[in-house]
């Protein structure tokens, strides 16, 4: 427990909070009781934990247990017994007034560098470690917080460099030790490592590089490295400077007098990936998986790029705009994505509505009051297959409600959006929707699974007046849903192409369309995941631009953008439409 609570702390070190004693921590126990030995332990097992979120000025106002974790049955005449192991799981928490003061485990490659070892003694202890479980091995001494109050310094003084921006990367030290943590950062730009201790030698690398003692692996510039040499040694610390990013693409291992390991960082990355790859071969679709696992071998993939000429600086003007146009924000039951629609909308000048299907199908609201629409995307009716079919039938059903959205559609001085489970909804109604009678269908995903991915697409030439000025552009997109396969005839999609209907692509690093996944994480033909209808009025696309509309929603972002992305254009769009 001591460990677990620990790692929690380890876990949220490289984003600034508020302090110690601002973390709270749910405490889940699941135990056999009734029997001495693992009452024992679960006494032990909490007050262990008890004593320290006492030490470290950490509250637990909320746990919960189940302690009988037993089963018995008569087999014949032996009475058979069953017992889960005792475990305890923590969750912890903190709030953050700047989520602009993190530091994640991407490695930088522009700054000259040096990789740094903390933690908080010399011990290598290896019992109960994954080594000790892979190899069958026998070990003594199992990691432990000897001194917590030296935990606490460790944090904040991480904390204090994280604040005054010292850090370029981060990683903790957990399960499998120091060499997954290395490899893990390695594996974020794909890039090799030099790791060097003159105090390795064949009878200590094991120990060295896998025991799970809690730590940190922080890369930091080399102009700065003395400084916090020193400063992370004066509380106490066992820091160690351990090597350094390599220009080659080989993770090496070695002391002055000899080489014990080099490989290039992509074969490790496919022994890293081998269990995932094998569980998702049989879960979900083997040439899926094949096809994530085989973009580790293509030298033309380079990862995620922003290639666009946003300027933000138009939103000011809409601050000084009298007039507010009004957008209907159109959920239904399990909808989930309506705040963030409507939050973009707002920035942009709008007046964001709340309109629940049933406001329109009680009559109490009607369409005639909005000059845009937005579908939000979510989980309706809980999310089960088709569920955009069955929101589409509650208004292609009721005349009163479909008239409305007919006559919305057909009005020139109007803009739809759908997004995602919106979008699979509006596709739904293109009866109704002029110059949308080849639109697809978008169906289950070719991986038969749910994906929620940080996608790269491209906007093309076409009529979506939201998308406009924005041809040529090529982010990256929040995509999340398990229906989003883009189902159409050839004689349709060609009509789409020709028409200039196609708006958005899944494209590789060349911004060429792809169909290989995860790049494009449905399989829809071209990579097609947004299209438009009704002189470009009419917009519908898989991926979330309301998730990303601010760059710090992004999990990855380039350097340029300011406080918004170049998503919030189509917001921009929008309210520009209008005037």
């Amino acid at each position: 427990m001591r460990m677990s609570i620990a790692e929690a702390l380890t876990n949220m070190s490289g984003v600034l909070i508020k302090g110690l004693d601002h973390v709270q921590v749910s405490a889940n126990w699941m135990a056999a009781t009734g029997e001495e030995v693992e009452d024992l332990a679960l006494r032990e097992g909490v007050e262990a934990l008890s004593k320290s979120c006492v030490d470290l000025d950490i509250s637990v106002p909320v746990g919960k247990d189940s302690l009988s974790m037993r089963t018995k049955w008569e087999d014949g005449s032996v009475e058979r017994v069953v017992k889960s192991p005792l475990s305890g799981v923590i969750t912890a928490m903190a709030p953050v007034a700047d989520v602009r003061n993190a530091v994640t485990p991407e490695l930088n490659i522009d700054t000259p560098s040096k990789l740094i070892h903390v933690k908080l003694n010399d011990k290598n202890r290896m019992s109960g470690s994954i080594f000790s479980e892979v190899t069958q091995s026998n070990f003594i001494n199992t990691p432990d917080i000897d001194d917590m109050n030296l935990l606490k310094e460790m944090f904040n003084s991480i904390q204090e460099l994280v604040a005054t921006k010292r850090i370029l990367a981060l990683h903790d030290v957990s399960d499998g030790g120091l060499i997954t943590s290395l490899l893990e950062m390695a594996f974020t730009k794909k890039i090799g490592l030099d790791i060097f201790d003159s105090k390795l030698n064949e009878e200590n690398l094991n120990e060295y590089f896998f025991a799970e003692e809690t730590g940190l692996v922080l890369q930091v510039a080399e102009s700065d490295i003395e400084n916090i040499q020193e400063k992370l040694l004066s509380t106490g610390l066992y820091v160690n400077v351990i090597g350094s990013v390599s220009d080659s693409k080989n993770i090496t291992i070695r002391s002055e007098s000899e080489n014990f390991f080099s490989e290039s960082v992509l074969t490790l990355e496919r022994y890293w990936r081998e269990v995932s790859h094998a569980i998702q071969s049989i879960r979900d679709n083997k040439t899926i998986a094949d096809s994530e696992l085989n973009l580790l071998d293509d030298g033309e993939h380079s990862g995620l790029f922003s290639n666009e000429s946003f300027d933000e600086s138009i939103l000011e003007s809409f601050n000084i705009l009298d007039s507010k146009p009004k957008v209907a924000i159109l959920r239904e039951q399990g909808v989930n994505g309506q705040m963030e629609m409507a939050a973009a909308f707002t920035l942009a000048g709008f007046e964001a509505v709340d309109v629940h299907m049933q406001d329109l199908l009680d009559n109490n609201v009607s369409l005639k009051e909005f000059n845009g629409l937005a579908a939000c995307g979510g989980f309706s009716y809980g999310d089960v297959l088709g569920a955009g079919g069955g929101w589409s039938k509650t208004i292609l059903h009721n005349n009163l409600v479909k008239d409305q959205f007919e006559a919305f559609f057909n009005s020139t001085s109007t803009f739809t959006l759908g997004v995602c489970n919106g979008c699979q909804m509006v596709s739904k109604l293109k009866d109704i929707i002029p110059g949308a009678e080849s639109w697809p269908s978008f169906e289950k995903n070719l991986s038969d699974q749910f994906e929620a991915r940080l996608a790269q697409v491209k906007i093309q030439k076409s009529d979506s007046i939201l998308l406009r000025g924005m041809e040529g552009w090529s982010m990256p997109i929040a995509s999340a849903h398990g229906e989003g396969h883009a189902k159409f005839s050839q004689d349709n999609l060609d009509h789409l192409i020709s028409n200039n209907q196609i708006a958005l692509n899944f494209v590789d690093s060349n911004e060429n369309n792809t169909e290989t996944y995860p790049l494009n994480p449905n399989g829809s033909a071209e990579g097609v995941t947004g299209i438009t209808a009704a002189d470009g009025r009419v917009t519908i696309m898989m991926p979330h631009p309301e998730r990303v509309f601010r760059k710090l929603q992004m999990s990855w972002r380039p350097e340029h953008w300011k406080e918004f992305s170049p998503w919030m254009q189509i917001f921009i769009n929008a309210r520009k439409s209008l005037n």
